[in-house]
């Protein structure tokens, strides 16, 4: 089957990454157990967790031309990365409900104390280390942190945190910019998020956990003059040398819990964590995808419901901050395969590039059935993935929050047929995520990342997606809930396995009949390699030929038992020709043999837009 990148424009991507009609008060989550009680007298003062609390902040330092200087979108990133950091907080939350209607409770936020945070160090991968102390957050004067608190589900909604945070850094920040006066941030704020989470104790009190972000970008000039970000070349009274930074932006994250973490330390299986650097990871198709339970649609012309995803291709791209005790920052973002050279989704926006590449496949309700085309994602790029990793335990604190835009014709048609309704917004993807040690020495990364999503009343498309008139409307309750399981590999060790294998007859699981064979050796692109393709399709078939090889990397699953040096994944990239014409073509490719499960290949001619198979697994892979 073939795909049209040309089709991928700015407002499907926000479809597909879109909360739908996920509006604040409209609640999404199925009921708890028993409701939560409140605490006595509708207060409560609670200590946070240190070890689960933190202040942070993701500075990303740019020099872009006039275009890209209001939200710094530029690829001219200096220092090679962004500048990082993360603080652990200690302090006091106080807790205020007001009485309950219809089991709804309103509550304020409040820090009877300043909170406090450790000294540490922000730091760039190249050339970029600045010293942060005197950590403080204190509480805004003119308003308060709120939010609505369903007693029934648990579910937070009009949430909003603001406090003042206060450090060495920020105040050299604001004297290299005279003219800057920082509000106090605002978590979600002009363009972030925010989430909340209340759980019963046995003392009748209730645990609240918290986490935020939002998007600061200074722009060009403050005020006529330009911005300069400080130096660490620093005079006794918070003067620094510094540089002119057109489009500089700040990426404030915040985390408060009264609930300690208790993740269970990794000891002599802690992966070896190389510090301050930027590394990249090879997904694993076999065991990475995303996907969409369906089964909370409220339609009855679907017959029931039917969970939906697609196997993707792609990298990871991890940036490790500066360790600070037992914890360092860590970003997440994704990339497209390696040596993937073809042109990129038509995103007629600056910042938006090209991440994972899905597959074709079929989404099979038990009364109708959708073809689902064109799978690709991007990372949201004014919402930074940013997590704190715990090294004694190589686990997240408290999970990751991962913002997404995806894209496929499903998508694009709810958009189209709903059409001043949904919100423009990315996919909120949070979970828990690790690092491990794999066969071999492999350093493995995992996340497991879930939303729930309103969609009451709003369009489902016609499987044809073209005649709006035959859109079913979702009944109350309905919900969906997008999900994105992810293995990446990095390896330690040195390759020198050639790996080789042939099919014939195969049907993907869209339905296509392919055959291929390949012979790759791990050790170098340099080396003499094979790979054909044949398609099968009347249509969209024809054969692909290798002439050079571009990229190689060959990696292990999880379980792998494989030997020294050897692997059970091979991920490469080459250019070619196709049968259909003359035109260079280039082939992305991944085969999985992991133990107890069947064999699975990926292969995908120009990013998928010429022809994309692969053999699915038939239930969703933990990652």
């Amino acid at each position: 089957m073939t795909r049209s990148f040309t089709k991928i424009t700015l407002a499907g991507i926000f479809l597909a990454g879109s909360a739908l009609l996920h509006a604040q008060g409209v609640n999404v989550l199925p009921p708890l157990p028993k409701p939560l009680v409140l605490p006595p007298g509708n207060d409560e003062v609670l200590p946070i967790a240190k070890s689960s609390s933190y202040l942070g902040d993701a500075i990303r330092i740019v020099d872009c031309p006039d275009k890209d200087q209001p939200f710094g979108v530029c690829g001219n990133l200096l220092f090679g990365g962004l500048a990082m950091y993360n603080t652990h907080l200690s302090g006091l939350v106080r807790i205020h409900f007001e009485q309950p209607f219809n089991n709804i409770a309103h509550f304020t936020i409040t820090h009877p104390n300043d909170i406090v945070g450790d000294d540490v160090f922000m730091s760039a991968p190249q050339m970029y280390e600045f010293g942060v102390a005197q950590n403080r957050i204190l509480d805004d004067f003119d308003e308060y942190s709120q939010g609505d608190l369903n007693l029934i589900t648990g579910e937070v909604t009009h949430l909003t945190y603001l406090v003042f945070a206060s450090n060495s850094f920020y105040i050299y920040l604001e004297n290299a910019n005279p003219q800057l006066k920082p509000p106090p941030f605002t978590f979600p704020g002009g363009y972030g998020s925010a989430y909340a989470t209340f759980t019963q104790r046995p003392d009748g009190l209730l645990d609240f956990s918290f986490y935020g972000t939002t998007f600061l970008p200074l722009g060009s000039n403050v005020n006529g003059d330009p911005v300069r970000l400080p130096l660490p070349l620093c005079g006794p009274f918070y003067n620094c040398a510094n540089i002119q930074t057109a489009g500089l932006s700040l990426h404030p994250h915040l985390a408060i819990s009264t609930i300690p973490n208790t993740d269970p330390k990794c000891g002599a299986a802690c992966p070896v964590i190389p510090s301050n650097t930027m590394t990249e990871f090879t997904l694993n198709s076999a065991f990475s995808s995303i996907g969409d339970d369906f089964s909370g649609l409220n339609i009855p012309q679907l017959g029931g419901g039917f969970t939906g995803r697609s196997q993707i291709q792609g990298r990871v791209q991890i940036q490790f901050g500066q360790l600070n005790g037992n914890y360092l920052p860590v970003a997440v973002s994704s990339l497209p395969p390696a040596g993937l050279l073809v042109p990129p989704p038509a995103f007629p926006v600056n910042g938006l590039s090209l991440g994972w590449i899905g597959h074709d496949e079929t989404l099979k309700f038990p009364r109708l059935t959708y073809n689902v085309t064109n799978t690709a994602t991007t990372d949201d790029p004014f919402d930074i993935s940013i997590g704190e990793l715990d090294v004694t335990t190589g686990k997240f604190v408290g999970g990751l929050f991962w913002r997404q835009f995806w894209t496929q014709d499903l998508l694009l048609a709810i958009l189209a047929q709903n059409a001043g309704n949904v919100p423009v917004q990315s996919f909120w993807l949070r979970g828990p995520a690790d690092f491990s040690v794999g066969t071999n020495g492999e350093t493995l990364f995992r996340f497991t990342g879930k939303s729930f999503l309103n969609f009451t009343g709003a369009y489902f498309p016609a499987p044809d997606y073209t005649n709006p008139s035959l859109a079913y409307t979702a009944g109350p309750g309905s919900i969906l809930e997008p999900f994105n399981n992810i293995q990446a590999a990095m390896i330690q060790d040195a390759p020198n396995q050639t790996m080789a294998r042939s099919q014939s007859g195969l049907t993907s699981s869209f339905g296509d009949s392919f055959s291929y064979n390949y012979s790759v050796a791990c050790a170098s692109p340099s080396t003499p390699a094979t790979f054909t393709y044949t398609n099968s399709n009347s249509k969209t078939g024809g054969t692909f030929t290798m002439e050079n090889l571009i990229s190689v990397s060959c990696t292990n699953s999880r379980k792998s038992t494989a030997a020294s040096q050897n692997y059970d994944s091979i991920s490469f990239t080459g250019f070619g020709t196709w049968s259909k014409d003359s035109a260079a073509h280039v082939a992305t490719v991944q085969a999985v043999a992991a133990p107890g499960t069947p064999f699975y290949i990926s292969i995908q001619i120009d990013g998928g837009s010429v022809s994309n198979v692969n053999l699915k697994p038939a239930d969703i892979p933990a990652p």
